[in-house]
């Protein structure tokens, strides 16, 4: 038994929409910039209407140097992970000593020993709390951290796993590079922290994560991810993905859906992490859905935009608040990374009696 409760989501203060990032795109481009309009239709298409950031726009256009960003990341997962820790549990109706495992996920920071070491004893974890850092599979390790959850609940029965999922994706922004990849990853990504306890057992409503899988596509190494350099993390973001979802995603969707002993027509309910209008046009179009089918990953892009891990929890989160799927609906869980992979998750929604 694993229940994926309610998650938790806390966002930095500074809020950037739409019509801001259109100035700020003017300004900091250049009106003889030779793709500004490129640029500007982008920004008006990408579903985005505002995101929160971890520090003004101004500072962000500015690269202080990887240590200060960095030292600006460990400061605010450490901050807003531990608010999003205490709403998760509250909606899983669990203290901190209660908790067994923490697998905490980020992509866009690094921080050793990582956020759970200092999640333990701030909060009051057990000391024998065991602990996994995700740190490398980018938009995927959402999904991942609660495959890995179901599976230790299935081992441990009564046990209860606490996700972290912390992503400042601003702090990636290389002002000097001005290619579309660069600049498409400017306007979807956001910062933010969201949380999600998986319970060992049936007391509270939420997902029943009942089986999950991984897809490793072939060759496609350089789809996306990081280039390490002297500046930091430079997005790689192939313009293919989009359409890699009917031709390679959707068959390995299919496929596993039918291993779970489904067909397509059966699924009550998606959760599919928001990597992009397009992504989410594709999957909508490809699984004949209703826009209902997808509202709660157009409402995370449009609000929060892509918060890379965090994604997938704070869909799951609208699924809660504005979308809750009827009891007993089946549904589906998916989150693409780098590799390039897919992860993979069906289940059941369970109303807590």
């Amino acid at each position: 038994m694993a229940i994926a409760c309610q998650p938790a989501l806390e966002v930095p203060e500074h809020l950037f929409d739409e019509d801001t990032l259109e100035e700020t795109a003017k300004m900091f481009l250049g009106e003889n910039f030779p793709r500004l309009h490129t640029v500007l239709r982008m920004i008006k298409n990408a579903g985005v209407r505002q995101r929160y950031l971890v520090q003004p726009i101004e500072k962000t256009l500015q690269h202080e140097g990887v240590k200060s960003r960095n030292d600006l990341f460990i400061e605010t997962v450490k901050r807003l992970g531990e608010k999003a820790a205490w709403r998760a549990l509250d909606h899983a109706g669990l203290k901190p000593e209660e908790v067994d495992y923490i697998i905490t996920t980020s992509c866009t920071g690094f921080m050793i020993p990582s956020l759970d070491a200092y999640l333990i004893p701030k909060m009051g974890f057990r000391q024998d709390t065991k602990r996994l850092p995700i740190t490398e599979l980018g938009c995927a390790a959402g999904a991942v951290a609660l495959s890995r959850a179901r599976e230790f609940c299935e081992a441990h029965p009564g046990k209860h796993v606490l996700i972290v999922a912390a992503e400042l994706c601003s702090l990636t922004f290389q002002p000097q590079d001005l290619s579309m990849q660069a600049l498409v990853s400017g306007i979807i990504f956001g910062d933010g922290v969201a949380a999600c306890v998986v319970r060992g057992d049936d007391q509270v409503s939420g997902m029943r994560l009942e089986q999950n899988a991984s897809h490793l596509f072939e060759d496609s190494w350089n789809y996306m991810g990081f280039d390490l350099k002297d500046t930091g993390f430079h997005i790689i973001l192939d313009r293919g993905i989009p359409g890699a979802v009917d031709k390679q995603i959707a068959p390995v969707l299919r496929e596993f859906v039918g291993q779970c002993g489904l067909s397509p027509d059966e699924l009550g309910f998606y959760c599919i992490h928001p990597g992009g209008r397009r992504v989410i046009d594709e999957i909508k179009n490809t699984f004949e859905l209703e826009e209902t089918d997808v509202a709660a990953s157009r409402d995370c892009l449009a609000e929060v935009g892509n918060l890379s891990s965090a994604s997938v929890l704070v869909v799951l989160k609208n699924l809660f608040e504005r979308y809750r799927p009827a009891n007993d609906a089946k549904g589906l869980l998916a989150a693409f990374g780098p590799g390039f992979s897919a992860e993979m998750s069906v289940g059941t929604w369970h109303e807590a009696s």
